[in-house]
């Protein structure tokens, strides 16, 4: 990796971080736990502008930090954070590279319905209850939702080709 890439997925981590901390000030639209999920804007530009390994370094830095930031690593909280941010990256990392029909959109969509997944079954073990699972229609509605959008708004960014020119530029 050079210095270049490394600088532009630090740039990349700060931007998800910031992010995913103004989010978390934006109370839930009357149902909790529902959230925009904008710092996965970030995630999927990092996955089809810089690579994998750079969208996993990003998005787990994210989790991390944000958990840290905030105060509450290892707590619930932060752990249904890292278990829908494994699941929904790796839905996504799958879509991406095998399933190739799919958009954008479509990657952003899937992943954010395992993400929810995810903090579904963190949830459950938790709470040491199944009845959380009656929560998952209302938050996987929500889910494709704020997926579709957030898929939008990363395809936009794509086609300006801002971060492919910093890439070319900088030959990586």
């Amino acid at each position: 990796m050079n210095t270049y890439k490394i600088a532009l997925t630090g740039v990349l981590t700060a931007g998800a971080i910031v992010i995913a901390i103004i989010e978390s000030f934006i109370p839930s639209i009357g149902i909790p736990g529902i959230k925009l999920g904008l710092a996965n804007i970030v995630i999927i530009l990092t996955l089809y502008e810089l690579g994998i390994v750079e969208a996993i370094i990003v998005d787990f830095l994210r989790v991390f930090l944000v958990g840290l930031l905030r105060g509450s690593l290892f707590t619930m909280g932060f752990l249904m954070s890292l278990t829908g941010a494994i699941f929904s990256l790796g839905i996504m990392i799958l879509f991406y590279l095998l399933i190739k029909k799919f958009s954008i959109i479509g990657v952003s969509v899937i992943g954010s319905l395992l993400h929810v997944i995810g903090q579904i079954l963190i949830a459950m073990i938790f709470l040491e209850t199944g009845y959380v699972i009656y929560y998952l229609p209302v938050i996987a509605l929500s889910a494709i939702i704020t997926g579709v959008f957030v898929g939008i708004v990363a395809s936009l960014i794509i086609k300006t080709g801002a971060i492919r020119k910093i890439r070319e530029k900088h030959n990586f």
